[in-house]
């Protein structure tokens, strides 16, 4: 499978919430050859979920985790 977990962020005004706009970390499945979404993107309104959803899925599914994410 020619595919990593990849997380990104934050993004600002990825995410609205009660009207407001906040920033969002994004993690994805994707492909190594086209380097697009697999699957679903996730938006996480904080970085220690996103961590811990992208280490998750990097273990579940057996694959590389690309990291390209500051905290806020």
């Amino acid at each position: 499978m020619n595919a990593l977990v990849r997380m990104t962020g934050p993004h600002k005004g990825a995410a609205t919430v009660n009207g407001r706009q906040r920033p969002a970390w994004r993690v994805a499945v994707i492909s190594t050859q086209d380097r697009q979404p697999r699957t679903t993107v996730y938006h996480c309104l904080s970085y220690r979920r996103a961590v811990s959803l992208s280490c998750r899925m990097a273990h579940d599914r057996k694959l590389h985790l690309h990291m390209e994410a500051l905290p806020r």
